[in-house]
């Protein structure tokens, strides 16, 4: 009687913590998913903390604060036998990735026996994309409280460390904004900023620069403290096709990444795809859209940490509103439909949905069953609970194949960071027919303080890095003391050597005659080319007795300064220069620039003390020449804010902002208004479209003081600008307005080409840089920029009042240094950047992006350089 009754107690011992935990229905005063119902991240983030408080199975984490300061939750669950020795298990896992050295052969038998598989699920990074951040409330509960068999199997041997949503601020965001119009004839009128404050829908691609505060919390519990083997991160898609896509991804891979990484990912992508398919769920698709090479979208940078990185991308609703599509018919299927660019068909539903909210979408395209796709999505009513449903399926599913392979994942994950130490010692991970042993990065570099902050990148990304502690020869080279090593015998080795090398993107054909598919995203991401950090590749193994000191952080930034009295004088060679000289006139210092060299006066003991915070002061080198300075005030910068958010305008005023220059957002009543000389000195365009920018989004759904562009009123206004001596800078495809509506003498060439002439998704091109020119000064006369689908220039006749210089230039051979460019040669020669003295206006076209995503340091000094050149004194 007793071994009847001892189970029951148990189950009834665990009831009154279990039915203290809340139900989503009751916490939220609605089902999860339900039509146009959100739960907003707050509520979220309470009903998290409850359901830890009820129950012994989870664990809420605050990493920090976000951008705006609202928390960033890490969910932990597992048993509550798991929980209470977490830190114990912790340690398995972190002895799985050989941190610390490599398990001895009990440790590794130990994690085998005893370790669990934990697995990392990160939701809603685009706001957007809401479905995921609401369907974590029903998963929590349901791990919180399910007793089924299959339940306990997942947390007795699964530890789940869920991430409820990557981009909280941006949950608020449009959460209020979708319920301030919801039943409204502007329902559909999307939010007119950034849904995340610096980058919108750019976040998922910061996950190896880590310029932001979620992308940098996100990779410590990644490769700081949890070194999970599975990484999920869930996302949605356009509305008009497949309703889920599931791994695997599509050719070409990558070649850094271990083998068996893609294996993984099409066996557990595929257990999610066989859950919906045994749910009796249509549209589900793989090996489409997206390429297993590119660094991108998060989970996806856990290939070059040998961990499985999934990713899934389920229909969208509009947002929490459901959607109408026609239905197909299926006999007549449409053979190209598969093989149509998402993006641009995205961009062409968006504007569709958005002109005609109250109309059902077309019917689906790619309704031709195949193995990818054998049950194709034929349209019907689509919702947010749809979505909800569909993500929680696929959720459970890897949970259950996680449970059920826990031993041959720590295995596998074994193996592979196995492998990667054995590979590196011979010099052999990416199995290319040159060894490499080590990357080295010497001191001697144009702007050192690039160095260390490539140093910091990499160690978050959990690199490990080492200096030379003396001078040493490796192959024909000699490198000096300090030189920085990351040798390839490390378990991320792969991720280290994948982001300084040189990308070459694979050439994939679907027939031997058809033209070489293009990238779907970027295809370089080189960073030290983006930082201007020249790297060199040990091709032999390093000397044996060389001395080497392990390196926790990067050095701190140094300024080649003097200052005597109340006159200062440094060396300005990079971006960080750019800093000193805003913290200068900001203090009232008159500041002069000359040559490579900045001079001011008037800086007292305690200006020049604030001026360097955060750098070490060091002798600078001897000057070998002197002109007259050209004198700046600080720039007066107008940064266009369109209604139709652009997200290289919000990198921008993060870049700004990290740099210290004062500016104003202007949107398209301030531009209108005009008298803008009397405010400003300079005008700032990020990258968009002319037509974006003159236009707008003008239909009936847009909620009327946020439609339209600048119109011919604003536009007149920009002109206005320029008579009267102000500068116009212009980003991207922003140099096509000022060349079709200025009379420029620059003739743009990107557009003259159609997508099989030229094509460059995202690619690191080679530059020459006139360095005489005020734009130039502080450059190499050689260095790397970053190249996406964007004008290049050729020089025409203009009028005998104008002056204009090329800045940046292609070369003459060779304008590729990383990535995917088709039609090179078409570029070779041009211009890259060009700046038109109009007397008494300035204009400066910028074809490259000097700012792009936080990531091309090399190039900021250019962008820098054209504000200051349109605050000389006298204009």
């Amino acid at each position: 009687m007793k071994r009847l009754l001892a189970p029951a107690l148990l189950v009834l011992a665990s009831l009154p913590t279990q039915a203290a935990v809340p139900t989503p229905e009751a916490f939220f005063g609605f089902r999860i998913g339900s039509d146009k119902k959100l739960a907003r991240w707050d509520k979220i983030v309470e009903y998290m903390h409850a359901v830890a408080a009820a129950s012994d199975r989870v664990r809420v984490r605050d990493l920090g604060p976000t951008t705006l300061n609202n928390p960033f939750l890490a969910v932990e669950i597992s048993s509550a036998e798991t929980l209470r020795k977490l830190d114990y298990y912790k340690g398995l896992e972190r002895k799985l990735y050989f941190q610390g050295g490599a398990p001895s052969d009990a440790e590794r038998d130990e994690i085998f026996q005893f370790g669990k598989a934990v697995v990392v699920i990160t939701n809603s990074v685009h706001a957007t994309e809401i479905g995921a951040s609401q369907m974590v409330v029903e998963a929590v509960y349901r791990m919180a409280t399910d007793d089924s068999p299959r339940m306990r199997k997942i947390l007795n041997n699964t530890i789940l460390v869920l991430v409820p949503c990557l981009n909280p601020d941006g949950e608020i965001m449009v959460t209020d904004w979708y319920n301030k119009y919801l039943g409204t004839k502007y329902e559909a009128s999307p939010l007119p900023v950034l849904y995340h404050y610096y980058t919108g829908h750019d976040n998922n691609r910061d996950m190896y620069v880590f310029s932001q505060r979620e992308s940098q919390m996100t990779a410590k519990l990644l490769w700081q403290d949890w070194f999970p083997g599975i990484w999920l991160d869930e996302h949605q898609q356009g509305s008009a096709g497949a309703r889920i896509f599931t791994m695997p991804a599509r050719d070409p891979i990558n070649p850094n990444v271990h083998p068996l990484v893609y294996r993984l990912n099409g066996i557990y992508g595929q257990s999610q795809a066989a859950a919906l398919e045994a749910e009796g769920r249509p549209g589900i698709i793989y090996n489409s859209t997206y390429t297993n090479f590119w660094q991108g979208a998060m989970a996806w940078a856990g290939w070059w940490h040998n961990q499985v990185g999934l990713l899934t991308e389920v229909a969208s609703a509009r947002i929490a509103t459901p959607l109408e599509q026609k239905k197909a018919d299926p006999a007549k299927p449409d053979p190209a439909a598969a093989t149509a660019s998402q993006r641009d068909n995205m961009e062409e539903e968006r504007r569709r949905q958005l002109e005609h909210p109250e109309e059902p979408l077309p019917a689906p395209r790619d309704i031709t069953p195949r193995t990818e796709y054998p049950r194709p999505w034929m349209g019907g009513t689509w919702r947010l609970r749809d979505i909800v449903d569909y993500e929680l399926t696929a959720t459970f599913a890897l949970l259950e194949a996680a449970a059920d392979t826990r031993e041959t994942l720590l295995r596998q994950v074994y193996e592979m960071n196995r492998a990667t130490l054995e590979e590196g010692k011979k010099g052999e991970i990416g199995g290319g027919k040159d060894k490499v042993f080590a990357v080295l990065l010497p001191p001697d570099q144009h702007d050192p303080n690039e160095v260390s902050e490539l140093i910091d990148k990499l160690l978050l990304g959990g690199v490990e890095i080492y200096q030379a502690g003396a001078a040493f020869t490796s192959g024909k080279e000699s490198y000096a003391a300090g030189t920085y090593v990351i040798p390839m015998n490390q378990v991320f080795a792969r991720y280290a050597k994948d982001l300084l090398e040189k990308q070459t993107y694979p050439e994939v054909r679907r027939a031997p005659n058809a033209p070489a598919e293009a990238p779907y995203d970027v295809s370089a991401w080189s960073l030290g080319m983006q930082f201007g950090v020249k790297t060199a590749f040990a091709s032999t193994a390093l000397p044996a007795d060389l001395k080497l000191a392990r390196v926790t952080a990067g050095a701190k930034p140094v300024l080649l300064a003097e200052h005597t009295g109340t006159s200062c004088s440094f060396l300005y060679r990079g971006a960080s220069g750019a800093l000193v000289v805003n913290r200068l006139l900001k203090a009232g210092a008159r500041v002069g620039i000359s040559g490579n060299w900045v001079e001011a006066a008037g800086v007292s003991a305690d200006v020049w003390s604030k001026t360097t915070a955060g750098f070490e002061v060091k002798a600078p080198p001897r000057r070998y020449y002197s002109y007259a300075p050209t004198t700046l005030h600080a720039p007066r910068i107008a940064l266009y804010q369109s209604f139709s958010p652009s997200m290289d305008e919000g990198w921008t005023r993060f870049v700004l902002d990290r740099y210290e220059f004062s500016y104003t957002p202007v949107h398209n009543a301030d531009i209108q208004a005009g008298f803008l000389k009397n405010k400003f000195d300079v005008i700032l365009i990020p990258d968009q479209k002319a037509k974006d920018i003159l236009e707008g989004l003008d239909f009936e759904s847009i909620v009327p003081e946020y439609r339209g562009g600048l119109g011919e009123k604003g536009w007149n206004a920009l002109q206005e600008f320029t008579r009267f001596g102000g500068t116009l800078v212009a980003l991207g495809e922003a140099c096509n307005l000022l060349v079709d509506k200025l009379p420029l003498p620059v003739k743009e060439l990107k557009r003259t080409t159609n997508r099989e002439q030229h094509f460059a998704p995202g690619t690191i091109v080679n530059l020459q840089i006139d360095t005489w020119h005020p734009i130039g000064r502080g450059m190499p006369e050689s260095t790397w920029g970053y190249y996406i689908n964007s004008p290049f220039f050729q020089l025409t006749e203009g009028f005998s009042s104008q002056k204009i210089s090329v800045v940046a230039r292609y070369p003459n051979s060779q304008a590729n240094a990383s990535g995917w460019l088709r039609g090179e040669d078409l570029m070779l020669g041009r211009a890259a950047v060009v700046a038109v003295d109009l007397n008494p206006g300035r204009v400066v076209l910028f074809g490259i992006r000097p700012q792009h995503r936080a990531q091309t340091h090399a190039t900021y000094p250019l962008l820098f350089n054209a504000l200051y050149w349109a605050a000389e004194t006298g204009r």
